[in-house]
């Protein structure tokens, strides 16, 4: 082997570890990444390029409102530190002038007429005052007929994300339906189960004491050696776990973790532990969460780098005074993404979007108070 093939043998091998990692393991999964994020950085350094490049997703280091258009209503702040970007919304009276952004979600849910049939994809579910669920498309919202035990058995990630699949939690059982056919099947899955998450032909079932991977091509559950409500909404078997008292929050999956440090960023330096419905949500090597922001009367979205845990934006969303408050007890959840840069955060009674590349933020849609619960299709 020539001396030339050594040097670029070596190179290859520096850019798939991180800095300072010696373990062997690092390198086998990290080396089974894509060639082509590698020659995205060796495009980027040889340009000398300055723009740092996060799985694919170019972040200016200079202030955010530089060379982009950002509403008035969006302060940015100066980033903490320098490789991390800060943005802060606008007080809850002042999200009604952020500009809509137009999806294929429908903008104002209460203006949905009740149908029997129409066509196009499930954009989300709905469960509305009247106790019935309902499959949102863009012409109509149609009544879902299915049999449950009562309550709340919506959950935020109940609908699949191809929008053809609705998993619900019940007591001792789960229950799939398929939104093309309208067969119901039930699953037995022993216990008080409270959260579903998909994973593909697979749902991970959350209960306070026990956590299990139900597999829906078999029928059978099994027990997971973990529990709670620390499960990642996507199609990756992650978890954000952060301890009770001090230590490091981290970001696990099959074996391996990584710290997320949010030290200085959220409350306790820490994410909620065992908060139903407060997941974080993944897209490609990107995951987001909500949490209360340290120091201040509000939440902050955090959005980090699942294979570094490196933060790489953050948005602050203060409460506000009362009556008008956001977030409060309930926190400001994500509930999901469009597409591969804007994060959807629950806002009270209103979806927001907010661009990562950015830092705008805009309107989604409008929840009126008859929905009490929803789960959107994310992606």
């Amino acid at each position: 082997m020539t001396d030339q093939k050594l040097r670029e043998l070596f190179n290859d091998l520096a850019e798939t570890l991180p800095e300072g990692s010696s373990h062997a393991g690092e390198l086998w999964r990290q080396g089974t990444r894509s060639r082509t994020r590698r020659r995205w950085a060796v495009a980027a350094a040889a340009a000398t390029v300055t723009a740092l490049v996060v799985v694919g997703i170019a972040v200016s280091p200079e202030p955010v409102e530089r060379d982009i258009t950002v509403y008035p209503s969006v302060t940015p702040t100066p980033r903490i530190p320098p490789t991390r970007a800060m943005d802060i919304a606008p007080p809850p009276s002042g999200e009604a002038r952020l500009p809509a952004l137009v999806t294929a979600l429908p903008e104002k849910w209460a203006d949905i007429p009740v149908v029997t049939t129409v066509s196009g994809p499930v954009l989300a579910l709905a469960q509305f005052g009247d106790g019935r669920i309902y499959m949102m498309k863009s012409g109509g919202r149609i009544p879902l007929d299915v049999k449950l035990d009562g309550g709340t058995p919506l959950k935020p990630n109940s609908l699949s994300p191809d929008g053809m699949m609705a998993a619900f939690p019940q007591k001792d059982e789960v229950v799939v339906v398929d939104l093309v056919v309208g067969q119901a099947r039930h699953y037995p899955v022993p216990g008080f189960n409270e959260m579903v998450l998909w994973r593909g032909d697979q749902l991970l079932v959350e209960q306070e004491k026990a956590d299990y991977l139900l597999d829906l091509t078999t029928g059978k559950a099994r027990r997971q050696p973990y529990k709670g409500f620390t499960g990642v909404a996507g199609y990756r078997d992650l978890r954000i776990v952060s301890p009770d008292e001090g230590g490091v929050t981290v970001i696990q999956e099959d074996g391996w973790e990584v710290p997320l440090n949010v030290q200085d960023i959220t409350d306790k330096g820490s994410m909620p532990v065992g908060v139903l419905g407060n997941h974080g949500w993944q897209y490609g090597d990107l995951v987001a969460r909500s949490a209360f922001a340290r120091g201040e009367a509000a939440d902050v979205v955090v959005v980090a780098d699942i294979t570094t845990g490196r933060v790489v934006r953050t948005l602050l969303l203060p409460w506000g005074a009362s009556p008008d408050m956001r977030c409060g007890k309930g926190g400001c959840p994500v509930r999901g993404w469009i597409g591969q840069d804007t994060v959807i955060i629950e806002s009270r009674d209103r979806l927001l979007g907010w661009n990562i590349n950015t830092g705008a933020l805009s309107r989604v849609a409008e929840l009126p108070q008859g929905v009490t619960a929803y789960s959107l299709r994310s992606g």
